[in-house]
């Protein structure tokens, strides 16, 4: 499966996790292009409740961007995870997200 940065990917988030979460690929296209390289970096996101609200270091995604339902994004911590535990290709974050995560991504772990 070839990957490029910003494409929602599933990932198990334990070992008994079949369905797997919701995941934004973060890594540069030199470390994903390259078979050596067997991890790569990810938010993390989980099925938003629908009375639950987006906190600060939170993205909200959903069908536009290839989603089935409404999923909250974590965007202060950053994951790493096995290329082969990719489970499946969901789509790619819309172009009008992308900046809101980079910001929060930046807010959250004091870079930039």
């Amino acid at each position: 499966m070839k990957l490029e940065r910003w494409d929602i990917v599933f990932v198990p988030a334990h070992e008994k996790d079949a369905g797997g979460h919701p995941a934004v690929v973060l890594s540069p296209p030199d470390i994903l292009e390259d078979d050596r390289q067997l991890r790569l970096n990810v938010l993390m996101g989980s099925k938003r409740v629908p009375a639950e609200n987006a906190k600060p270091h939170q993205v909200v995604l959903n069908g536009a961007d290839g989603l089935e339902f409404a999923t909250l994004l974590d965007c202060s911590l950053v994951y790493q995870v096995r290329k082969a535990s990719i489970i499946r290709h969901a789509g790619r974050v819309a172009h009008a997200r992308r900046s809101g995560i980079a910001a929060r991504v930046r807010a959250a772990l004091g870079v930039g």
